[in-house]
């Protein structure tokens, strides 16, 4: 036997599966209906009372809704690991509920927990910089010991090195995708992906199978500033899409944060801009305690103070390091060490996780 919960399932999920209804009509369906099922009997009347829906859509609605389509979808869903979640359960995310737009319904592999209401959003270029990526990886590390959630879009760039930080660092991170729940973009993000939907949880907004379009990105965007009570732009140029989320959060009352950048770099020349026009400028945390401080919980860092257990060649190295990126061979000459004396601290300081090696043999504090 179908559970109730199960048809109203069906029913949004058929409801959004028609052309030209959208959304915002079907949140107002469902806030005119007793029960969103009685939807399924209405007549041409009721649908024409929703604003924006014709007699010809009304019509069209009445002989095409195909809620075995949506059955067919609740079924796969179970089948293969994901949960589905709608405008009809008492259990969609209040801050996306709260959205003009918000989605009908979300696809996800992972589990959403009472915890996400303390989240934040990191969000930058895919072309990142190592300054860009390094100051995500310490923002959302820092962040996350603090028990804050993560949010992002799995893109490569800032938005994994913020996913794979707040992993890292024991906390939780929920990422929005552009593409169906069971379209992994860009597949070298495929480890990512299952090891967010353990630690936290994967949404789409979309059908499963649906490809990455570009169009997609934008709206998931709103998604990312409604599930969080702030938005962090660590790394942006004149046209980056994360200048679109930043916009997003403005116009939906969140917070907006920008990390400052190089003036000579493109890449810093958005996040510079939004400073310029009064986000909030971020250089640690603590700028986004003193805005938002319900975020601040007790800090959960490792037993040890940083720095408390290193041995003396460890200090050396580790005290030379920032989040700017330094070559093996400046450390051996600062330190006045072999490559294979600087080469076995850092590998430890690397397993303690407090460093972190770039491309081209370069390491930065982490």
């Amino acid at each position: 036997m179908t559970s109730p919960s199960t048809e109203n399932t069906a029913l949004v999920l058929a409801l959004a599966s028609m052309a030209k209804i959208g959304p915002v009509r079907i949140k107002m369906m469902l806030a005119r209906a007793e029960n969103p099922i009685d939807i399924l009997d209405w007549d041409r009347s009721q649908f024409i009372s929703i604003p924006g829906i014709s007699e010809s859509t009304a019509e069209r609605i009445k002989k095409g809704l195909n809620i075995d389509y949506g059955r067919r979808q609740v079924e796969w869903a179970g089948n293969n690991g994901y949960s589905i979640i709608t405008l009809a359960d008492g259990d969609y995310p209040a801050a996306v509920r709260s959205l003009y737009d918000a989605p009908s319904f979300l696809f996800c592999k992972g589990n959403l927990t009472e915890t996400d209401r303390r989240a934040v959003a990191i969000v930058g270029s895919r072309n990142a910089t190592d300054y860009g990526r390094a100051m995500a990886a310490k923002i959302a590390g820092e962040l996350s010991r603090h028990g804050v959630t993560i949010v992002s879009g799995m893109a490569i760039g800032v938005d994994s090195t913020s996913h794979r930080a707040a992993l890292e660092a024991g906390g939780r991170t929920v990422a929005v995708l552009g593409s169906g729940i069971d379209v992994i973009y860009p597949a070298s993000n495929k480890k990512l992906y299952h090891r967010i939907a353990e630690q936290g949880a994967v949404l789409s907004e979309f059908f499963p199978g649906t490809g990455p379009n570009p169009g997609h990105f934008p709206r998931r965007n709103r998604i990312i500033a409604g599930l969080s009570q702030a938005v962090i732009v660590v790394e942006a140029g004149e046209k980056s899409g994360a200048l679109l989320t930043a916009d997003l959060a403005l116009a939906h009352n969140k917070k907006l944060f920008a990390v400052p950048g190089n003036l000579s770099s493109r890449m810093s020349s958005g996040t510079n801009d939004l400073i310029k026009s009064g986000a909030n400028i971020l250089t640690s945390v603590d700028d986004i305690f003193s805005v938002l401080p319900i975020l601040k919980n007790d800090y959960i860092g490792p037993e040890k103070k940083i720095g408390e257990d290193l041995t003396e060649g460890e200090s050396l190295v580790f005290e030379r390091l920032s989040e700017t990126p330094k070559q093996i061979d400046h450390l051996v000459r600062e330190c006045r060490l072999t490559v294979n004396e600087a080469t076995s601290y850092l590998l430890s300081l690397e397993l303690r996780g407090l460093v972190r090696q770039l491309s081209g043999k370069r390491f930065i504090a982490i």
